[in-house]
C-alpha cells in the first residue's frame, strides 16, 4: 500500500524549498532597485532644479528675445539701397547721362525719390561736347524725371568753362538745368558772377540772369585787338 503521509511530507518539503528560496530572490530585486533610485534621484533633482531656474527667465525675456532677433526693423527690408553703382537716365532725346555714385537709398519705400550720394555724372550737350557735374548729395525723382544736385555743385563745361553754384535743377523732360542761387563761373576769357543762370543740354547754350559782372583777363583784351 502507498504511505500517504510520506508522499504529502515530499510535497511539503518542496514547498518549504520554494517559499525559503523566495524572499531571497525579492530582497535582492529589491536591493538592486533601491541602489538604482539612490543614483538616479540626485541626477533627476538636479535637472528639475536647473529647469524650474531656467524657465522662468525664458518666460520673462520672451518678447524681447523675438523682437531682437526675428523681428526686422519697420522699412528695413522695404527700402532700395545700393552700393557703388552707376545710374543711367535718358532725356528726352534719348541720350544717355551716366551718374556714379557712392551708394543710392529711397527715401522712403516705394516713393521713388533716390538719393544720391556723391553723384558725379557726364550730360551730353552734343556730339562733342558734354557737362561733368558733381555734388556731394543729389535726389533723382523717377516721377517727375528731375535730378536735384546740393550742397556746393561743381560744373565743368568741356569748351572750356567751370561753374560753381550751391544747387541745381536738371529737368531731363525739357533738357534744362536751371539755379536761382548766386552762380560763379571761370573761362578762359575771364571770371564772372551772376544771381541766376540755366544750361540747355539741347543747345549747349549757358545764359546768367540777374545781375551779371565779368572780369575779363588782360591778355584776353590784348587778343581782341
Amino acid at each position: 500500500m502507498v504511505n500517504v503521509e510520506k508522499i504529502d511530507s515530499l510535497f511539503n518539503e518542496e514547498s518549504e524549498k520554494r517559499t525559503s528560496a523566495s524572499p531571497v530572490d525579492g530582497v535582492s530585486k529589491h536591493t538592486r532597485r533601491v541602489n538604482m533610485a539612490k543614483l538616479l534621484l540626485p541626477s533627476f533633482a538636479a535637472v528639475l532644479i536647473a529647469m524650474l531656474l531656467i524657465f522662468p527667465s525664458l518666460k520673462n525675456d520672451e518678447k524681447s528675445f523675438l523682437f531682437d532677433i526675428t523681428l526686422p526693423k519697420k522699412g528695413e527690408l522695404e527700402k532700395l539701397h545700393i552700393e557703388k553703382t552707376v545710374l543711367n537716365i535718358t532725356d528726352k532725346n534719348n541720350r544717355v547721362n551716366n551718374f556714379t555714385a557712392d551708394n543710392v537709398d529711397e527715401t522712403e519705400p516705394g516713393s521713388k525719390l533716390i538719393k544720391l550720394n556723391n553723384p558725379d555724372g557726364v550730360l551730353p550737350t552734343s556730339d562733342t561736347d558734354w557737362l561733368n557735374i558733381k555734388s556731394p548729395t543729389g535726389y533723382y525723382n523717377q516721377t517727375q524725371n528731375t535730378l536735384e544736385l546740393i550742397d556746393n555743385v561743381e560744373i565743368y563745361y568741356s569748351p572750356g568753362m567751370s561753374v560753381n553754384v550751391p544747387d541745381i535743377l536738371y529737368d531731363f523732360k525739357t533738357n534744362i538745368a536751371r539755379s536761382d542761387k548766386k552762380v560763379k563761373a571761370q573761362g578762359e576769357i575771364g571770371d564772372l558772377t551772376s544771381e541766376a543762370f540755366e544750361i540747355n543740354t539741347d543747345t549747349g547754350i549757358i545764359t546768367f540772369k540777374g545781375k551779371t559782372y565779368i572780369k575779363l583777363r588782360e591778355d584776353t583784351l590784348k587778343g581782341m585787338k
